[in-house]
């Protein structure tokens, strides 16, 4: 029988060192790293999110065992737009993550209101992730155009995924929304505002273009279901939305008594939904 292969004992004697040595090292920098001042840690972070056009300010910084940063009493900014302020940001590491190639997780609180978000690997420079939204809405944002345009919504639940090619983002998914409410300037119209309810939509990114191919929700107890594109979603201020809604059945029930007041005639009616994310307009249309 051939004779076994042994480690010779000087080589395993160093190896059991080297080993050693670098475990010594790894709990002394988590040592040291959990140990660090608050101050210590915002004054790393902040060049590097300076150099991606972002600011950022909290009240507490610590590190999280074994690779992560918690931050609480947040406030994050943008050139051109006002402060959020956050509850809190946690980024971290999870190895387990590499399984659905998504190890590095940001994830965000302010009150009810919360986000997940997980990269590829290469979380400087992600190339996918997924994200998730949950109880978000209008009021967690300080755009003076909410509060005085009469626009606004509420999100039940979004997720979605989406991959970069060829410097090309393109995306997919779904979500439910508690409401979406638009002004309606129209001279004379009994109706100052449509409030959609119970919102559910599906949609894609293309071509720099938000798609919604599907969306179905409920305007004064009827049925409510219509597509609709909108350009530069990124920019809320400077994007261009169109939606076209279909109300079906619209002079049945209390939303008929409504209609009753803008068309005498109409047999159908449509809501055109136009203008910038921040501050969209609706028009009743009917035929």
């Amino acid at each position: 029988m051939p004779a076994k292969s042994r480690i010779p004992g000087g080589l395993r004697g160093r190896a059991i060192i080297a080993i050693g040595a670098l475990l010594f090292l790894a709990s002394l920098f988590c040592a040291v790293a959990l140990t660090l001042p608050s101050d210590t840690i915002l004054s790393t972070l902040r060049p590097v999110l300076l150099s991606h056009g972002a600011d950022l300010s909290a009240q507490d910084a610590r590190f999280l065992f074994p690779a992560g940063i918690r931050l609480t009493g947040v406030t994050l900014s943008f050139p051109g737009t006002p402060p959020v302020a956050l509850d809190e940001i946690v980024a971290t590491w999870e190895w387990t993550g590499l399984f659905r190639w998504g190890p590095a997780r940001l994830r965000f609180r302010k009150g009810e209101a919360s986000g997940d978000l997980r990269f590829s690997p290469a979380f400087w420079s992600p190339k996918s992730g997924t994200v998730l939204l949950s109880g978000v809405s209008s009021s967690d944002f300080p755009l003076s155009i909410f509060s005085t345009s009469g626009a606004g919504f509420s999100i039940r639940q979004v997720e979605a995924r989406w991959n970069v090619q060829g410097g090309k983002v393109t995306a997919s998914g779904s979500g439910t929304f508690q409401f979406l409410q638009v002004p309606i300037p129209t001279p004379g119209s009994p109706i100052r505002e449509a409030r959609i309810e119970g919102v559910s939509l599906s949609f894609l990114v293309r071509e720099k273009a938000f798609l919604i191919p599907k969306l179905l929700g409920t305007f004064e107890g009827s049925q409510v279901d219509g597509t609709g594109e909108i350009k530069g979603a990124l920019s809320p201020r400077y994007s261009m939305m169109t939606l076209h809604l279909r109300i079906r059945n619209p002079f049945e029930g209390r939303v008929g008594l409504l209609f009753d007041m803008l068309s005498k005639n109409a047999k159908n009616a449509n809501l055109r939904i136009v203008g910038t994310l921040a501050a969209p307009m609706g028009e009743f249309q009917f035929f």
